[in-house]
């Protein structure tokens, strides 16, 4: 028997972690950042109050879990993971864990539980004298385990408890009148009620154990309703009989009944492991397979061998890159939130699948609804989650972006031949909305559709995100050079996309007439929409600079001349300002097309042509906001205006809910709780602010406040890092490697901002 890995990224990494001897890589992460680092741990004196809306997240990129400890003492964890997967499509909760202490040490004296952000960890304190306890809570990142480490001055007993998040099975009806409903959107409308089946617990003598088993799946029916049923044979159902759920161990520890684990007898020390295992399986025998596997590999490393290289990997991660911003209160609470927002995403970003922008794996009670609930569902909105993987190739998390990119390419295929068979042609479209497995979120495609385009307006003729996608892809080549990326990636997906936009609209004097078209979800049936115009400049212009023999002469030729037959960027007849559309109607959302010539698409900016231009526009958009997915701050800080920037960064930082405890559970906004693409907004800004990457040159401080400080240590194009302390322009120290590039370092005139 055979285990079909669905986790292959935590998987290898596991496995090689096995392989490494018992002492720890050598620390990596300078003392003084360390030390700074931890003045910015989020410490409470106090149990929760509201349960898991009090929580801190851990994770180890892919097995997640949100840690908080009721009034009455119990440590409580709701677990979740990026690929779990449900028959509704939903991503779920893998199950809440309660945690008990007995004698109870969270009765008398002191408390405090604080999120070591060094450590990847939270510690928790309880008592005072005989009764001290203390508890760690670590997802380790070189396994598929949750590790709970208790030590009491005193002997206690300790009891786990599995509280499954399904106990009956669930059917949703209702439609949009359901208050569950935004919960489902993509196939809350479905014909045929979806359901999903209860977990079930496993009785064993040595620890708790439960799983939840598709037993039904709709994607055939979405393909069949898409008008490409005959596809379903050729792609595998990515739902039916994935199966997923954890089992929780612990030495001199003894099943109670089938749902609590206890120690057999009181001691000072106590150790639990919440193994937590997905797979698509022809049965579960070959899930727990594949799960007895897991429980193997964790629990035969030494836990102080297993801890000190969880240790070393979160030294390592924070070595990687540091933005410290010190000068005024606003500083400071800006430099928490992109700690904050790249510790998140480290939690949940090396998973199988993409983080999803509406909570990601962090998702907890919140407003009546439990954690398996999120507006907007379980699809992939790119314009959403773009936003906080932007910012991770200059941060040095490449590797978190490998899932992003994998969906799309993994998808490639299919949505080639959708193209095909809707349109007849060459190429590929990707949906603004879609599933991890491609095609449109059913929803919003219709029911009863049976044309060749989405039902819904918003998005129906709304393909930027392809174009984005790629530009994407070619920053991450122009920071590694890894030309098997460009090979392997770049090019295929290149090839397909261009094609889509070359071929499906015709051509007038030689010049594309995109029409129909979106400006974004902005403007509908447009003529010759900026997104577009912008996207395909700026990428195939990228693309040419590929080294020769990456690219073959003939797809050269064929990108060429589709750059040629782009119509020009739309403009006001005096030239002096950038419009939407060529020809655009009335106003749908919040969004600025227009901008995107200066992000994402780089067009514009400070060191490119045309800054006046861009100025222009930017200080006539209509849409002057922050929070969420709006990008005001990240084109202010590209534009070099450090005020206006300042201003949105401090928004995008106290987007809070007064009822949220941890400061980086952003508010829904047009999103969910956390919202992660408005952290991701943030991150990309301030990266912006400290620098930039042009034909060659390496831009620094041109958005810094002068008021600000910084010590910052970035990635930049070429393999390059950049190490500086400045305060507004000027720089203190500057360190970059290789050294040969600190020749191609400028710092804009400040005067010409």
């Amino acid at each position: 028997m055979k285990c079909i890995y669905l986790s292959l990224r935590s998987i290898a990494v596991m496995l090689i972690a096995m392989t490494l001897t018992a002492t720890a890589a050598k620390k990596q992460l300078p003392d003084d950042i360390a030390r700074m680092l931890t003045s910015y741990n989020v410490k409470w004196d106090t149990p929760s109050r509201s349960g898991s809306m009090e929580s801190m997240p851990i994770g180890n990129g892919d097995i997640s879990a949100n840690v908080w400890v009721e009034a009455d003492g119990d440590l409580m964890l709701y677990i979740g993971k990026t690929d779990t997967w449900s028959e509704a499509t939903r991503l779920l909760k893998v199950g809440r864990v309660r945690v008990s202490l007995t004698p109870n040490p969270f009765k008398e004296g002191d408390f405090t539980q604080e999120l070591n952000l060094l450590g990847g960890e939270i510690i928790i304190t309880a008592g005072s004298g005989a009764s001290r306890t203390k508890i760690k809570v670590w997802a380790d990142a070189n396994s598929p385990a949750i590790n709970i480490d208790a030590v009491s001055s005193r002997p206690t007993s300790m009891t786990c408890v599995t509280e499954l998040m399904r106990p009956h099975d669930i059917v949703f009806t209702g439609g949009g009148g359901n208050p569950l409903s935004p919960s489902y959107t993509g196939v809350r409308d479905c014909p045929e009620p979806p359901s999903e089946s209860a977990d079930v617990l496993v009785p064993y003598d040595d620890r708790v154990e439960w799983y939840h088993r598709n037993k039904t799946s709709l994607y055939k029916t979405i393909l069949e309703k898409q008008n490409v049923g005959e596809l379903a044979g050729k792609y595998p159902d990515p739902f039916i009989n994935r199966t997923f759920g954890a089992a929780i161990v612990g030495k001199d520890m003894k099943a109670v009944n089938d749902s609590t684990l206890a120690s057999q007898r009181p001691a000072k020390k106590h150790a639990v492991d919440i193994v937590v295992r997905t797979a698509q399986t022809s049965d579960v025998a070959q899930w727990q397979a594949c799960l007895d596997e897991s429980i193997k590999a964790v629990t035969d490393i030494p836990e102080k061998t297993a801890y000190a290289r969880h240790l070393s990997w979160w030294d390592s991660f924070w070595n990687r890159s540091w933005v410290f911003l010190s000068g005024n209160d606003n500083a400071r609470t800006v430099t928490e939130a992109y700690l904050l927002q790249r510790y998140m995403i480290a939690c949940q970003g090396r998973g199988a699948y993409p983080i999803k922008f509406n909570g990601g794996t962090l998702t907890f009670d919140y407003k009546g609804n439990n954690g398996d609930y999120r507006n907007w569902g379980p699809g992939y909105w790119y314009q959403n989650c773009r936003l906080y993987y932007w910012p991770l190739t200059a941060s040095g998390d490449s590797d978190m972006k490998k899932a992003w990119f994998d969906m799309y390419m993994n998808n490639l295929p299919l949505q080639t031949d959708v193209t095909r068979k809707y349109y007849g042609h060459d190429g590929a479209f990707f949906p603004e909305t879609t599933n991890f497995f491609g095609l449109y979120i059913q929803d919003d495609w219709g029911w009863h559709n049976t044309g060749k385009a989405s039902q819904t307006r918003w998005i129906r003729y709304h393909y930027e995100g392809a174009l984005e996608m790629l530009a994407e892809m070619l920053d991450e080549y122009n920071h590694s050079r890894d030309e098997a990326f460009a090979k392997n990636y770049i090019v295929p997906f290149a090839t397909q996309v261009i094609r889509f936009f070359a071929n499906h609209w015709p051509t007038i004097n030689d010049r594309f007439r995109f029409i129909p078209a979106n400006s974004l979800e902005q403007y509908w049936d447009c003529l010759n929409p900026i997104d577009y115009v912008a996207g395909l400049t700026h990428d195939i212009n990228e693309l040419k600079k590929l080294p020769e023999g990456i690219v073959s002469e003939e797809l050269l030729a064929e990108w060429d001349k589709c750059l040629r037959q782009l119509p020009p960027l739309p403009k006001t007849p005096d030239g002096k300002r950038l419009l939407p559309a060529e020809e655009y109607g009335v106003d749908r959302n919040f969004e600025n097309p227009e901008c995107y010539t200066i992000f994402p698409f780089k067009l514009y900016g400070v060191g490119r042509p045309d800054l006046d231009v861009a100025l222009n526009t930017f200080n006539n958009r209509k849409f002057k906001h922050s929070n969420c997915w709006s990008q005001c701050a990240i084109q202010a800080a590209i534009l070099g205006q450090s005020q206006l920037m300042e201003e949105a960064l401090l928004k995008n930082a106290t987007a809070r809910d007064p009822e949220v405890r941890f400061p980086a559970f952003w508010k829904p906004g047009s999103d969910y709780v956390p919202d992660l693409d408005n952290g991701g907004v943030l991150a990309t800004a301030v990266q912006h602010m400290l620098i930039d990457n042009i034909d060659g040159t390496i831009v620094l401080l041109q958005a810094l406040p002068d008021n600000w400080e910084v010590d910052f240590k970035l990635h930049a194009h070429d393999n390059t890092t950049v190490r500086a302390k400045a305060k507004g322009k000027k720089v203190k120290t500057l360190q970059v490697t290789p050294e040969y590039r600190a020749k191609d370092v400028t710092i804009p005139d400040q005067n010409n901002q």
